[in-house]
């Protein structure tokens, strides 16, 4: 039967950066399956007048594909003029920010030596490309390079070796096919960064990152076959697909009051209040590494809004997006004092959340809104993180350290909340809000608390505000197979397990892998080859290292071959 040219319901988890606009999704810029019988025309070779990507019969390659249908790629230097290696490009020179993925036939052992994989940022105008090549021999390795090399050494300029002992149980034994794929971005002026995954996982060590400054920045994309000599192998591959990536996330806001005087946008909660200044690193009790020589101050001096000042900026309208900032840290202060971050501040709804540190004999860090009970005067929504469940982590003396909120508006009904400290998020994050009056949407700033007005000021530096890509699910955005089918889990909602059943019309290589909203994976429930038929999965709501999720929304994705379906369930304690 033949398949389908293009990946269809490939859009699980997918990311894009909520603009003005509205939601960017990735785009199919090109595509191959060989099911025509032959190549398609915009295939060139990198090396001028070599052998170039041609289609030939399945019962030609060493196996057969599982979906592959009737025709398959093939690739080889067939007169060795190239030291062994055979590249086949497309895609303009100024391509940048995509990924490619392919079915490649990957050798383990063989002799001659022979590799296969695949080429992004391809200009032969500066000599150079990238190539992700599956390396199964003695090495155990996949291998990411550029071309260029050291010319007394002959070893690439730029290269990372992805080993089979940092990626237990990854990489294969015996010869087979299998699924690779490059995403490459040019992330800054300076920066290249790549991530590279095999049989959907992502490698251990990635992203990595070039920054020579002869780096190829962009260019096309393609395949590519090395054989030791000239009667060595060829490389096979099959339904290839390159996509636009999503944007990365942008900067709107940042202020290290390095001019000596705060950014002029700053503005107080409260009306009249005394807002964030300026003033020199010395002034603070601690000198922060990387600080400058300014810093920036908080304090409600006349102790008129309970000790609480809040200074905001930010369009009442914004909304998922992250603050992160070096905060000064009081341990066990007396009076009681704190500091914090502040989001989705609306001062016409009385409203925002903040994210404070209380390292006194509470030991904790509480995220909570502004909102209470009018007869218990605790907040309508508030969230403890102990510093018992997270060991190690928190503070036993004053001094610096980084604070981080991500919010998002996850469903019409639902406002989650990651939160950092030192880089490391919170245990049970993210939680999420679910107040019908909740406030969705707001500016962002700085939070400060004194018991007295003799208290203490707060103290902030390098402070960064970013959009965030939003997370979001389409299920099957085109026809499946009849005999492919992934069932609602049951029970859903659920605790502590819950089942997920699954049809799979052919066998072959499949994933069932759980993610949260930023589509990080949770849980890999299946990665192996499977035959066709029933199939049921039990979760029993534990991530990767045994450790039992918090509750809130999940994703659980099945892929096989072309063919990939998510749904959505919820986990409640």
């Amino acid at each position: 039967m033949k398949k389908s040219i293009t990946v269809f319901a490939l859009v699980v988890l997918m990311l894009s950066l909520v603009l003005s606009q509205g939601a960017f999704a990735q785009t199919v810029i090109f595509s191959e399956d060989f099911e025509s019988g032959t190549a398609n025309t915009a295939w060139g070779n990198y090396y001028k007048g070599e052998d170039s990507v041609k289609a030939k019969p399945m019962a030609q390659a060493p196996k057969v594909l599982a979906t592959g249908g009737n025709f398959v790629g093939w690739l080889q230097d067939l007169d060795g003029s190239f030291t062994g290696s055979a590249v086949a490009v497309t895609g303009a020179l100024t391509l940048k920010d995509y990924s490619i993925e392919a079915d490649v036939y990957c050798y383990v052992n063989p002799s001659p030596s022979g590799y296969t994989g695949l080429v992004v940022y391809a200009d032969s105008s500066k000599k150079d490309f990238y190539k992700l090549r599956a390396d199964f021999d003695a090495s155990n390795r996949i291998n990411f390079s550029g071309l260029k090399s050291d010319p007394t050494t002959f070893l690439p300029l730029f290269s990372k070796d992805f080993k089979g002992a940092d990626n237990a149980g990854l990489f294969p034994t015996t010869d087979g096919w299998h699924k690779m794929k490059i995403e490459v971005r040019s992330t800054s002026a300076t920066v290249t960064s790549i991530w590279c995954y095999f049989d959907g996982t992502l490698l251990v060590g990635c992203p990595i990152t070039d920054t020579l400054s002869a780096r190829v920045t962009s260019g096309g994309f393609g395949l590519y076959a090395f054989q030791q000599s000239a009667a060595g192998i060829p490389g096979y591959f099959d339904n290839i697909v390159v996509k636009t990536l999503p944007p990365t996330t942008t900067v709107i806001f940042s202020d290290d009051f390095e001019s000596g005087t705060a950014n002029t946008a700053w503005g107080n909660y409260y009306k009249g209040e005394d807002s964030v200044k300026a003033k020199p690193m010395a002034q603070a009790p601690k000198v922060l590494s990387g600080g400058g020589t300014n810093v920036g101050w908080l304090q409600d001096l006349n102790g008129s809004f309970t000790g609480s000042a809040v200074a905001v900026t930010g369009a009442l309208t914004l909304k998922d997006y992250s603050i992160e900032a070096d905060v000064y840290c009081y341990v066990n202060p007396s009076p009681s004092g704190y500091s914090g971050l502040v989001v989705y501040a609306d001062s016409s709804k009385k409203d925002f959340y903040k994210m404070r540190v209380d390292f006194d004999a509470s030991d904790r860090i509480n995220f909570s809104g502004l909102k209470s009970d009018p007869t218990t005067f605790l907040p309508l929504f508030s969230k403890d993180f102990k510093g018992v469940d997270n060991p190690g982590l928190y503070p036993t003396t004053d001094g610096w350290h980084k604070l981080k909120v991500e919010i998002r508006n996850t469903s019409t009904t639902q406002t989650s909340i990651w939160c950092y400290f030192d880089g490391t998020l919170l245990k049970n994050c993210p939680i999420t809000d679910t107040i019908s009056t909740r406030v969705t949407s707001g500016g962002f700033g700085l939070y400060s608390f004194q018991q007295s007005a003799a208290g203490l000021a707060s103290y902030f530096d390098n402070i960064v505000v970013k959009t965030l890509p939003v997370t979001f699910v389409q299920e099957n955005s085109g026809p499946t197979p009849s005999d492919f089918h992934l069932s609602q889990n049951y029970p859903n909602p659920f605790n502590p397990e819950t089942r997920i059943s699954y049809r799979l019309s052919t066998g072959g290589f499949t994933t069932l892998t759980v993610h949260d909203q930023l589509g990080r994976t949770i849980k890999t429930l299946v990665s192996q080859n499977q035959t066709s038929g029933e199939h049921v999965v039990v979760w029993d709501g534990k991530d990767n290292a045994g450790n039992i999720v918090s509750s809130g929304v999940y994703f659980y994705s099945l892929k096989t071959g072309t063919i990939m379906e998510s749904k959505k369930m919820v986990l409640m304690k």
